[in-house]
């Protein structure tokens, strides 16, 4: 079983969103989705283990349609914002609806000395999974820095990730992988090109 890309994955450059783990539950391979993770329950549970949402258990067809429609906004914006365009204000309202069927109430917490708001789901439904995914994004945008999310430079790769580097300059999802397979296939070309 594939694992589900953490924080401390170098591929996720260390931005723990559920957004961008799930647009990257598609594998890509420059011919489109290879492998959907999901389709696969137990993906689906570590997923929503991970990310504090697991009390709404699996998905009803309808929720999990929902589910799919969300991912194909979320790497639709994120590819958008990788380009450098402007989101399309459909997308935004759409994405907004998601975050905002989220049933939550606010509730005030003193811990350490300080003072938070924290936002209290009303049910641990589907709709709330979804809310909370979406909301993700909106995040990320809002207190981070749009011009930071990225898509892998490896066209057969398709991965979302945020760039954590200092001068914005990282190009693949994981130099690991992709980087050093763009390393390897450009060497092979330029023998190949010398060999000729």
């Amino acid at each position: 079983m594939a694992s589900l890309v953490t924080k401390t994955d170098p591929r996720h450059a260390g931005a723990d969103v559920p957004a961008l783990d799930l647009v990257n539950s598609e594998e890509w391979y420059g011919l489109g989705p290879l492998r959907d993770r999901l389709e696969d329950p137990a993906w689906l549970d570590r997923f929503l283990a991970h990310h504090g949402l697991a009390a709404a258990g699996q998905p009803t067809p309808a929720a999990r349609a929902r589910l799919f429609r969300l991912r194909a906004l979320l790497r639709d914006l994120i590819m958008a914002l990788a380009a450098g365009k402007a989101p399309k204000a459909a997308e935004l309202d759409e994405l907004n609806a998601f975050a905002s069927a989220r049933p939550a109430a606010s509730r005030l917490v003193h811990e350490g000395g300080a003072f938070r708001l924290e936002a209290v789901p009303e049910k641990t439904d589907w709709p709330w999974v979804l809310g909370e995914i979406a909301l993700s994004l909106s995040r990320l945008l809002a207190e981070g820095d749009p011009r930071r999310l990225k898509v892998c430079d490896n066209g057969d790769c398709g991965w979302a990730f945020y760039d954590e580097s200092k001068n914005r300059s990282r190009r693949w999802c994981s130099a690991a992988d992709c980087g050093n397979l763009i390393k390897v296939r450009r060497f092979r070309e330029r023998q190949r090109a010398a060999g000729a």
